[in-house]
């Protein structure tokens, strides 16, 4: 994203000079990398606490409103468009219909400095009909497709047996969420345990109240599973000695028991 549009278009809604001046900041802050400063002259850095509402402003005007003005009315059947900062996913009826999509976002976004990621952009077989249009070709299963941390893959009710869309945590996402969990219960062993537990469940609550959706309850009980086997360990490596057996651990459990998994979000009412 190049910093004068990105100026030039939030200038559309916002013409206070010192809110302007502010986000201007921000975009040349610069970023620092093994201790060393460098100047941003392009793009929002990760990091930045306003680089996703910058993002979205950016995608408003280079995606959004053309989709809708202009593209969505070219096409036939059902057709759709999620956005979240730089990542997005289009949906169409008709595979000529999101081909035609492919071709043109490529161009629409060159005008804004933009470029597809090659190896994140892909055309997926999805819905209700996939199985079945792969089945007669003789191939596997619907392909699914990841979005804002959630594997997105065709299913079917448990209850009605029909077709719906199910989610669940992106097995590569939950790994990294366990290691950075790991190593913060490495470092912080040494507190409290009143603190220690406090502490601890705030995190347990963040994860489920992002992950807790419709479906995904497997993905957020796992994570509870290796939290606590994690703090089980790092608990018993408080002190040269073994600080608890499972039995004292579960003892320990019930002074501060560990928050729950907890479905925050019914996709389906």
């Amino acid at each position: 994203m190049e910093h004068e549009r990105i100026i030039e278009l939030i200038r559309f809604r916002i013409s206070d000079p010192n809110i302007l001046w502010l986000i201007k900041k921000s975009l040349t802050a610069g970023v620092v990398e093994e201790g060393k400063w460098s100047a941003t002259t392009k793009g929002s850095e990760q990091g930045n606490l306003a680089s996703p509402t910058i993002s979205n402003i950016y995608m408003h005007y280079a995606l959004a409103q053309w989709f809708d003005i202009v593209f969505k009315k070219q096409c036939k059947g059902e057709r759709g468009l999620v956005i979240f900062a730089d990542d997005f996913v289009a949906t169409f009826q008709y595979e000529d219909q999101a081909k035609r999509f492919l071709k043109a976002v490529a161009d629409r976004f060159t005008v804004f400095g933009l470029e597809l990621e090659l190896s994140k952009t892909r055309l997926v077989e999805f819905g209700r009909f996939a199985e079945e249009n792969r089945k007669a070709r003789g191939q596997g299963k619907p392909e699914t497709f990841d979005f804002l941390g959630f594997t997105h893959y065709c299913s079917k009710s448990n209850k009605t047996g029909r077709f719906r869309v199910k989610r669940k945590t992106v097995r590569k996402k939950l790994r990294l969420k366990l290691i950075e969990l790991n190593l913060w219960l490495k470092q912080n062993r040494h507190l409290r345990l009143k603190d220690l537990f406090a502490s601890l469940n705030s995190k347990l609550k963040g994860h489920f109240q992002y992950y807790g959706i419709t479906d995904n309850f497997p993905s957020i009980g796992k994570y509870l599973y290796q939290a606590t086997r994690m703090l089980f360990k790092w608990l018993n490596r408080r002190s040269q000695k073994k600080s608890y057996t499972w039995e004292r651990f579960k003892d320990l459990l019930k002074i501060f028991p560990l928050a729950k998994p907890h479905i925050h979000v019914n996709i389906y009412g």
